[in-house]
């Protein structure tokens, strides 16, 4: 006796969830990700250096940073559209080294427009004190 068998019902699966997946995964990492390029400054620390280098003879400039983009150079108030050619009128790269001094109020933008301004001066080396 033959009995006839039922056709195989194939089910599909489903790829909603799949899909659902994989959005959230590319929503992650767009959100997790930068898509500009962030510039490097080089930040040197006062007294990172050993004690037994030798010390160059270079005039201190004291570079003060306040709030609202607010410079100080050596204790003279300073615009920052000038501070650029006032770094470069007290010396050379070769005479004097930069000691950029932020106070308690100063943003870190104000500090990292202090630093890429004085670097573009080309006036000297720059460190960051306390």
């Amino acid at each position: 006796m033959r009995t006839r068998s039922l056709p195989s019902i194939r089910r599909t699966t489903s790829l909603t969830a799949l899909v659902d997946v994989v959005f959230l995964l590319l929503l992650f990492f767009m959100l997790a990700s930068s898509f500009s390029r962030f510039s490097e400054i080089d930040v040197t620390l006062g007294g990172s250096g050993a004690p037994d280098m030798p010390v160059a003879e270079l005039a201190n400039v004291l570079l003060t940073v306040d709030a609202d983009r607010r410079f100080a150079v050596n204790g003279f108030a300073v615009a920052a559209d000038t501070l650029a050619e006032t770094l470069r009128d007290l010396g050379s790269a070769e005479t004097q080294r930069i000691l950029l001094r932020p106070t308690t109020r100063a943003t870190a933008q104000d500090i990292i427009t202090a630093l890429e301004t004085a670097r573009g001066a080309r006036a000297g080396d720059v460190v960051l004190v306390h």
